[in-house]
């Protein structure tokens, strides 16, 4: 896994997120559902604020 920084949906602070490596951004959404009903190819990322959010990558 490897680290990126991305923006919140929320309030667009600066957050940090884990992305499998060699894995790129696709999109950040406010939804954060993973596994059977969600999306596979998601990591959830919190930020200062404590806003949840979803980040998908490809």
């Amino acid at each position: 896994m490897s680290s990126t920084t991305v923006e919140c949906p929320y309030c667009s602070a600066e957050s940090a997120v884990s992305i499998p490596d060699g894995s790129n951004i696709k999109d950040v959404d406010q939804s954060y559902r993973t596994g059977v009903w969600g999306d596979a190819k998601l990591s959830e990322g919190t930020c200062s604020e404590g806003h949840h959010f979803g980040v998908k990558y490809e």
